[in-house]
């Protein structure tokens, strides 16, 4: 059977989708919708993919004919198939919605979500929110990924980690600063598995920003590119200190 390819449109910030989860509870999750056997699953992928595919079963429960009006998600990396582009579902039928995540450059534990809307359905309430959450594997970590000053604080170099999670070296070729108030130093532990920067700001009387760039000789492409983030954090932004 063909399958039509229907693109998601990202309609509702993530924030939005959270306020609707706190005030609507439960009620926002298949309420009288299509029943989702599973509206969050779990995959792990390998190093090297590009792309994952997770099947969304469901069943019309209901006594009537639901319509699927439209599917969106804040993330453009996902998009959805119907099986056989069928959008309307008699009751006791079943279908299939295949939702496709385009993994880019994410690495880690990741999760984002597919909004379903019926034709019944308020247009702030979509009836199913299907989760998708990909394990993908950390070759190259770096820890912690933001390293915190605060403005007229304590200043003093940091110490952020950089470790290879593999059998096989992955060696950093170039690095660099995009900010010169971040003055830095590379230390190799042991070659191709572990290194260490040490980071020390040059002045934290002002608010300061930058990245710190890592070029590795990865097989991987995912895993050539690196970033630690520095920052020196304006004095309100600083949490304050319970008495």
């Amino acid at each position: 059977m063909t399958k039509t390819f229907l693109t998601i449109r990202p309609v509702l910030p993530v924030a939005v989708l959270i306020c609707l989860l706190v005030s609507t509870g439960s009620s926002l999750f298949g309420a009288d919708g299509l029943n989702f056997q599973q509206s969050r699953i779990e995959t792990a992928v390998a190093p090297d993919a590009k792309t994952v595919t997770v099947p969304y079963f469901f069943k019309n429960d209901t006594d009537r004919t639901l319509t699927i009006k439209r599917y969106d998600s804040a993330c453009s990396c996902l998009s959805a198939k119907v099986r056989g582009g069928k959008l309307s579902y008699e009751p006791g039928e079943q279908g299939e919605i295949k939702v496709v995540f385009d993994l880019g450059n994410f690495s880690g534990l990741v999760e984002k979500t597919v909004m379903i809307w019926t034709t019944e359905d308020e247009d702030n309430k979509p009836s199913s929110i299907l989760s998708v959450v990909i394990n993908i594997p950390v070759l190259f970590e770096v820890n912690p990924k933001t390293t915190f000053w605060d403005q007229n604080g304590v200043n003093g170099s940091k110490v952020i980690k950089l470790k290879v999670n593999s059998a096989e070296p992955i060696r950093i070729v170039e690095h660099s600063a995009t900010n010169q108030n971040f003055s830095y130093q590379l230390q190799t532990i042991k070659e191709g598995f572990e290194y260490a920067l040490l980071v020390e700001p040059k002045d934290i009387s002002t608010p300061a920003f930058g990245m710190i760039k890592i070029a590795t000789d990865s097989a991987t492409p995912r895993y050539r590119r690196q970033m630690a983030f520095v920052c020196v954090r304006r004095q309100d932004a600083v949490p304050a200190v319970k008495p």
